[in-house]
């Protein structure tokens, strides 16, 4: 305990020096030869919805509310790319981004625009929501909408099944959502996690971001989740954070040794590729590998975050079990 104490004031110290001046957590877009620091909205989302469970991260947390809070458009939707992104303009709002940092936004009690009919209307006939939030707005403006779309991997109607589970996340168990609950379950049943979404590729990420929009609404979920993570070995320090808070949703406790022990010396864990920039679809259930140059999404920063949500409620378990 003391161990994973003195690697939570490390990790809250490094963050604390390498957050940046906007409050933004920063991240790389990396591949194979080649990394930059890439202005964008997302891992800010979900890094601060891991810090709300520290309270020792506070400083770090509010500013990062502040940066999503600056980034939000009059109609309460985000872009991934920041404003400091030279491409911001270019790429459309979207679900991932909006669902995220508004879940994370209002838990800490913020004010925003209420956007739950935005999102709402985003849906296709199946009732699951599309990721692109295509508006008048983007529609008036055809060539950069059609240059975003014919340049990426992304298309104007994409549905992927993370980008469901964090507007679920966002929007919690209503009759609306109820479609995107068995479109999950059923995904799990079916053991289709590396082929259900996009933009993410690795079923750590999968579980973790399933696994906290089902926790409270489906547990039949739980059994499923636990019993793959059980069976699987993460690759790196992201991957056993994501596994850990993922077991820990399901009221299993996690062992949080490979987490303190992977720990570098300035505090932070080591980056790692969250998601990708996409991989054609081949048919409804299957993608194409993605391209080698397809840039991953990554920063220690960013790993860190999630290393910190998974010790601080890693402990917090462990003081749980041994009081009983």
């Amino acid at each position: 305990m003391v161990v994973g104490a003195d690697a939570l004031a490390r990790a809250i110290a490094f963050l604390e020096r390498s957050q940046l001046p906007s409050g933004e957590i920063p991240v790389d877009a990396f591949r194979p030869g080649h990394s930059e620091r890439d202005p964008s909205v997302f891992p800010t989302a979900i890094a601060a919805h891991s810090l709300s469970f520290a309270s020792d991260a506070r400083v770090v947390y509010e500013r990062a509310l502040e940066f999503l809070a600056g980034e939000m458009d009059e109609r309460g939707r985000w872009r991934h790319w920041s404003r400091a992104h030279p491409h911001h303009r270019m790429i459309p709002p979207d679900l991932d981004d909006t669902s995220c940092a508004t879940a994370v936004l209002r838990a800490a009690g913020r004010a925003l625009p209420d956007n739950t009919t935005l999102l709402l209307s985003n849906r296709d006939r199946r009732g699951l929501f599309r990721t692109w939030l295509l508006s008048c707005e983007q529609l008036a403006h055809p060539l950069a909408t059609w240059f975003f779309f014919s340049r990426t991997s992304a298309k104007p109607f994409d549905v992927d099944a993370v980008v469901n589970a964090n507007v679920l996340f966002a929007l919690g168990e209503r009759a609306e959502t109820r479609p995107v609950v068995d479109h999950l379950l059923r995904i799990l049943r079916a053991d289709e996690e590396t082929s259900c979404d996009k933009w993410y590729e690795r079923p750590f990420a999968v579980w973790y971001f399933f696994s906290r929009a089902l926790r409270t609404i489906a547990p039949e979920a739980g059994a499923l989740i636990v019993k793959r993570v059980a069976a699987s070995t993460p690759a790196n320090a992201l991957e056993s954070a994501l596994a850990a808070c993922t077991l820990l949703d399901w009221n299993v406790t996690p062992d949080l040794t490979p987490i303190v022990d992977a720990q570098l010396p300035s505090g932070a864990w080591p980056r790692a590729g969250l998601y990708h920039g996409g991989r054609k679809r081949l048919s409804p259930n299957s993608f194409a590998p993605p391209h080698p140059d397809t840039p991953w999404w990554g920063s220690e920063e960013l790993t860190t975050s999630f290393c910190i949500e998974a010790l601080m409620r890693g402990m917090s378990a462990l003081r749980a079990d041994a009081s009983r």
